[in-house]
């Protein structure tokens, strides 16, 4: 009876693993980087899940609560395994920034990290998420990607109202992700109990 318990926890929770499975790989940033607003920031991964990367977004806040501050990049071709993002020099300072790559439900999540010596301000840091910090440039920002099929990705640039759009459109993607990977937790944590219980 232990066996047959401790074999369906098992089955759920490989289900649930690879249901979660990240589109990519990340292997830079590492957690806790640190890096210098006017600068670039190299994101680089392995093991494509998808031919292309639908969107990279800057997020702001706790692992469980992020909030988009920008989109940095769209349709970036998976096989480049890179991207280059000038950091914009307005940024706000922070140490909980992350990348988020992709939309719900295929999405790949880079951080936390830090960025310094923007001109923007501070934003808050410890336990607290705070409001989702804004861009002063209205969402500008730029970057390349370049691989074997060509150089894709290049400046990009929006207006104040094309940068709410984004933001709420990723905000609608981090959201349904964050109830997603948590709804996929409650059941596995409610499936070791019940198993538990059976055993």
């Amino acid at each position: 009876m232990k066996l047959t318990g401790t074999a369906i926890v098992s089955a759920v929770l490989l289900s649930v693993v690879s249901a979660q499975k990240p589109i990519v790989s990340m292997t830079s940033p590492l957690a806790n980087t640190k890096y210098k607003a006017c600068s670039d920031a190299i994101l680089s991964w392995i093991n494509p899940q998808e031919r292309s990367i639908s969107e990279i977004v800057l997020a702001y806040g706790p692992a469980e609560a992020l909030q988009p501050v920008m989109t940095i990049a769209q349709n970036v071709p998976a096989s480049d395994g890179h991207y280059t993002w000038k950091i914009p020099c307005d940024i706000k300072n922070g140490d909980k920034y992350a990348f988020k790559l992709g939309t719900s439900p295929k999405l790949a999540f880079a951080g936390p990290f830090t960025i310094e010596g923007g001109v923007g301000g501070n934003l808050p840091s410890g336990g607290s998420s705070g409001s989702p910090p804004t861009n002063n440039n209205g969402g500008s920002s730029s970057g390349t990607s370049t691989g074997s099929e060509g150089t894709s990705g290049g400046s990009s640039s929006s207006s104040s109202s094309d940068s709410q759009t984004n933001q709420t459109s990723a905000s609608t993607h981090t959201s349904s992700a964050s109830r997603s990977m948590t709804g996929s937790l409650a059941l596995a944590g409610a499936m070791v109990l019940v198993a538990t219980q059976i055993v």
